[in-house]
């Protein structure tokens, strides 16, 4: 067990929310009114890989909710539940891979989430809030989603095994914190 600098956590949180919204919001190809192709959620991915659940989990909604007060409009509480999961979902599948990740464990998270929260909460979300028809948010989706699925999937793997993991476990670990994590960057 190694100890964690909370500061430390929560700035590199902080970043990785900063830049979910730049990814999100301004670096985005729009089609159509309810369809965006961004890799917005890879830095919630990896916030919930590095930091657990809870972190990842935070990450994702802070991204979801300051994004969208930033663009002007209410934010979509089950597109919150989709955020929340991208951090939360990497961060318990963590333990169940304890020597190193595969790429094969990160396309199965993100594969999961793609399911469950693009193709579940955001299109039941959409569905509420503008009554867009269930056939068109699913033929939308099932083109956008395994799109992003391939692309956040390779780029959560390489960033994940860049020397950034490293950099990350090494700034954030301390002789005496105040929470336990173990390592599972190797």
């Amino acid at each position: 067990m190694k100890k964690v600098n909370n500061v430390k956590v929560l700035a590199f949180t902080g970043v990785l929310v900063a830049m979910s919204i730049i990814l999100t919001r301004l670096v985005a190809i729009p089609i159509g009114t309810s369809i965006r192709l961004t890799v917005g959620q890879t830095p919630v991915y990896l916030c919930g890989f590095w930091f657990g659940p809870l972190v990842g989990g935070i990450c994702g909604f802070l991204s979801d909710f300051l994004g969208a007060i930033l663009q002007g409009y209410a934010p979509n509480p089950m597109i919150s539940v989709t955020a929340i999961l991208a951090g939360v979902l990497p961060g318990l599948f963590r333990h169940f891979y304890t020597k190193k990740l595969e790429i094969w464990h990160v396309l199965a998270v993100i594969v999961v989430h793609g399911i469950v929260g693009s193709l579940g909460f955001t299109c039941l979300g959409l569905h509420m809030y503008y009554g867009t028809p269930w056939v068109v948010l699913y033929a939308q989706r099932l083109v956008q989603t395994p799109l992003l699925v391939a692309l956040n999937t390779l780029l959560v793997f390489f960033l994940y095994k860049s020397p950034l993991t490293a950099m990350v476990n090494k700034s954030t670990m301390v002789k005496n914190g105040s929470v336990n994590v173990t390592d599972h960057a190797k």
